[in-house]
């Protein structure tokens, strides 16, 4: 029997993450309901995540923090892609803080790790 699983992220800001999703081509729906057959939960989401193997949603739990709720069962895919979620967001994030800063982005590589290497600087 499966059962209801949360998983606690660092995500705050939903627009980045629908950008993370976009960039992964994952499939997505807004404001849609969650439900999980066996634990019995049922509720509306910001974010429903359609992906290969794997249906899971995002939430907002404690301080505007989301988590990511889903089925034991797919844990595995579920993970692996929040994994790519996880840097896409940060990617976004950053490239966010760096134009607010003034700086530009110069140079983008990734490496054979799949680390993403950012040179930035600023003009004066």
């Amino acid at each position: 029997m499966s059962k209801f699983v949360r998983i606690q992220t660092e995500l705050r800001d939903v627009s980045l993450i629908k950008q993370a999703l976009d960039d992964l081509k994952l499939s997505y729906g807004e404001n849609e309901r969650y439900t999980h057959v066996w634990s019995g939960f049922s509720g509306q989401v910001p974010l429903l995540v359609r992906a290969r193997g794997a249906t899971f949603a995002f939430r907002e739990a404690q301080d505007g923090i989301y988590e990511a709720v889903g089925d034991d069962m797919q844990m595995a895919t579920v993970r692996s892609h929040l994994q790519a979620i996880q840097q896409r967001y940060a990617y976004h994030k950053v490239l966010a803080e760096v134009e607010n800063a003034g700086f530009a982005l110069v140079e983008e590589r990734v490496g054979d790790d799949r680390v993403i290497r950012m040179t930035v600087r600023r003009w004066q």
